[in-house]
């Protein structure tokens, strides 16, 4: 099961490179798209809160959810709180690339929080999965036991 953990976050690292290090806005060419879906959304009774703004930072939370999710299930239970570091220190240093070698980037600080928060909601679900995979071995093993 680790190995395919860190086949999926070999893969997800590329990815994620790519979106973090690309030379423009990742979302330009669905601008007009996504306007235009959000001015329908809000015709249909969605708040006005939902703008780009929030879609953005959603879009940022979600981008680290599978690196916290990954790492956790890679790392040793006791070190359940590393996942969350690397996202952040990961998403510092992504923003610190866009600051210094993408002039057609905008970094923030908002970002890496956004990230960081993704990161550590995956770290949480990981923890949650693991728990559950352990409480239902342990049931077996009882019913296991009693019928031995």
């Amino acid at each position: 099961m680790q190995k395919v953990a860190v086949g999926l976050l070999a893969l997800y690292l590329v990815a994620a490179a790519a979106v973090v290090l690309w030379p423009t806005p990742v979302d330009a060419p669905y601008d007009g798209g996504l306007f235009a879906a959000l001015r329908a959304l809000h015709d249909h009774g969605i708040p006005a809160f939902v703008d780009y703004s929030f879609v953005e930072t959603g879009a940022n939370v979600l981008m680290f959810v599978p690196l916290g999710f990954l790492l956790t299930a890679i790392f040793p239970k006791r070190m359940w709180w590393l996942p969350t570091l690397i996202g952040f220190a990961a998403s510092g240093a992504g923003e610190l690339a866009q600051l210094l070698f993408l002039p057609n980037r905008v970094a923030s600080i908002g970002d890496v929080a956004a990230n960081t928060a993704g990161a550590l909601i995956g770290t949480v679900l990981a923890v949650a999965v693991r728990e559950l995979v352990l409480a239902r071995r342990r049931a077996r093993s009882r019913i296991d036991a009693r019928y031995s």
